[in-house]
C-alpha cells in the first residue's frame, strides 16, 4: 500500500520548491529571519500540516515538525531529533542545509506512530554565519541554552541585533513568544538523540565513489583579526626600500598561513576570508589594511598550536616590515566527536542496505555538532556534493543519491525507535 508520503512529492521536487524562497538570484539567498526566510519557514509548516504533523515554533525562530498528540513543552518524554537548517548564506545553493531538513519532515510523517520514541523534526535557524556570524542560536535554542544577553550581543552588518531582527520575524509569525527570565528559548523537547543529514560540501564523496559519509568528527575553528598600520605615501614617490606597506605584509601573511597548514597536513585548513586595504587607491602605498583569518582541525591541541604558529609568524612579519600589528583571536569553536555507538550502527545499516560508505572527518560546522557538544548522542551523514560545491549556486546532488541518503535516514530513525521499544 502507498503510503501517504511516499506518493508525494519527491526529496528533489521538495528542494526545488523550497528554493524559490529567496530575496536574490543567482542562487538562494535566505537570510535567517528575513522574509524570504519566513515564507519558507510558513511553506514548510503548510508541508507538515499536509503530512498529518503539527508545526510548532519555538522562541528563536526553530520549526520542528512532530506528531499531534507529541506535546512540546512535555520534557517527561525523550524524542529522536532529525533536521537540518533553513537559512542560507547570501548567494548559496538549493542543497546546503535544505536537503536535512525535508528528510526529517518526511521521516517524521513517515514515523509519526512512533511513541516509544517520538521522531520530532526540524528546521534550526540561523546556522549560517551569513547575517548574525557563527553564533548557532538556533541549535542551542533547541537545548534550551540561549540566555537574554545572547540576543543582544551578536549584531548583522547593518547593526541590527539578533533580538531586534527575531522579534521582527515573531510579528511576521515565525517565532513563538519570548518567555520571560534568563531564559528566553526553552526546550520544546528533550532529545535522547539526534540525527542530522547534509550534503558534503566538499569533494572526497564523490572522488572516492561512496554514497555516504559517516561523520566521527567536527573540526573545531578559531578566526583571527589582523590590523595593520604602516604609513600612506604616494606610490609614484616613494622607494620601495623605504615603504612600510600594510598590504603588501598582508599578503605575506596570507601566504604564510596557506604554508603552515599544507605543512601541518590533512585535515588541516587556513584561509584568508576577507582583506580591506586603506587608502584604497591606485596613487598610494596602503598605510593600513584588516585582514582575517581561520584556522580548522579536528584535534584541538593541533588547532591551538597550529592557530599559535600563524599568529606568530604574521608578529614577525610586521616587526621586518616595521609595521604596528594587533592580533584578535574573534570567534571559533572546539572539535567535537560524534556518537561512536552511532557511527558503528550507522556503518552496518549502510552495509545492509548496500550503501558503500566511510568515516569522515567535517570541516564545516552543523546543527549536530551543539548537540554532541552538550552530550547528546548524535550522528552527522553526509551525501555526495558535485565537484564539492558549497555555498554557491552550482550547488547539486544527484537525485538518485539525496533518495539514497533520504532512505538511509529513514531506516536508521526505524532502526532507533524500534530499539527504544
Amino acid at each position: 500500500m502507498v503510503t501517504p508520503v511516499a506518493s508525494a512529492q519527491s526529496l528533489d521536487e521538495l528542494l526545488q520548491s523550497l528554493a524559490g524562497f529567496t530575496s536574490a538570484s543567482p542562487g538562494v539567498t535566505r537570510p535567517v529571519y528575513g522574509e524570504a526566510w519566513c515564507d519558507a519557514q510558513r511553506w514548510l509548516a503548510e508541508r507538515a500540516r499536509a503530512l498529518g504533523l503539527a508545526a510548532t515554533c519555538d522562541g528563536i525562530g526553530n520549526l520542528l515538525f512532530h506528531a499531534p498528540e507529541v506535546k512540546p513543552g512535555d520534557l517527561s518524554r525523550s524524542v529522536l531529533l532529525v533536521g537540518s537548517h533553513l537559512d542560507t548564506v547570501a548567494g548559496g545553493g538549493a542543497y546546503d542545509g535544505a536537503v536535512g531538513v525535508l528528510a526529517a519532515l518526511r521521516v517524521a510523517a513517515e514515523l509519526r506512530e512512533r511513541n516509544a520514541l517520538p521522531v520530532v523534526g526540524f528546521a534550526s535557524c540561523a546556522a549560517e554565519d551569513g547575517r548574525f556570524g557563527a553564533c548557532g542560536p538556533g541549535a542551542r535554542g533547541l537545548l534550551g541554552l540561549l540566555r537574554q544577553e545572547d540576543l543582544d550581543a551578536t549584531r548583522d552588518q547593518d547593526g541590527v541585533t539578533l533580538r531586534r531582527a527575531l522579534d521582527q520575524a515573531r510579528a511576521r509569525g515565525c517565532a513563538a513568544p519570548a518567555a520571560g527570565g534568563e531564559r528566553p528559548c526553552p526546550a520544546l523537547f528533550h532529545p535522547a538523540l539526534m540525527l542530522e543529514l547534509h550534503v558534503e560540501q566538499g569533494p572526497v564523496l564523490e572522488t572516492e565513489g561512496l554514497d555516504l559519509g559517516i561523520v566521527e568528527h567536527v573540526s573545531g575553528c578559531r578566526r583571527m583579526r589582523v590590523r595593520l598600520q604602516g604609513e600612506t605615501r604616494d606610490s609614484g614617490t616613494t622607494p620601495m626600500n623605504l615603504r612600510r606597506d600594510a598590504l603588501a605584509a598582508a599578503a605575506e601573511m596570507v601566504l604564510a598561513a596557506e604554508r603552515a597548514a599544507r605543512k601541518a597536513g590533512p585535515p588541516a585548513v587556513a584561509t584568508a576570508g576577507f582583506l580591506r586595504a586603506e587608502p584604497g587607491r591606485f596613487s598610494a602605498v596602503p598605510g593600513a589594511c584588516e585582514l582575517w583569518l581561520e584556522v580548522r582541525h579536528f584535534e584541538r591541541p593541533r588547532l591551538v598550536d597550529l592557530t599559535a604558529a600563524i599568529g606568530q609568524r604574521c608578529r614577525e612579519i610586521a616587526q621586518e616590515r616595521g609595521l604596528g600589528i594587533e592580533v584578535d583571536e574573534t570567534t571559533g569553536h572546539d572539535p567535537v566527536a560524534m556518537s561512536p555507538k552511532l557511527a558503528e550502527a550507522a556503518a552496518k545499516l549502510a552495509d545492509r542496505l548496500k550503501l558503500s560508505h566511510g568515516g569522515m572527518v567535517s570541516g564545516a560546522a552543523h546543527d549536530a555538532m551543539e548537540f554532541a557538544r552538550h552530550g547528546v548522542p548524535s550522528l552527522l551523514v553526509f551525501v555526495p556534493s558535485r565537484h564539492g560545491a558549497s555555498h554557491s549556486p552550482e550547488e547539486f546532488t544527484d537525485p538518485a543519491q539525496l533518495a539514497a541518503g533520504h532512505r538511509f535516514v529513514l531506516e536508521f530513525a526505524r532502526w532507533l525507535t524500534d530499539a527504544r521499544g
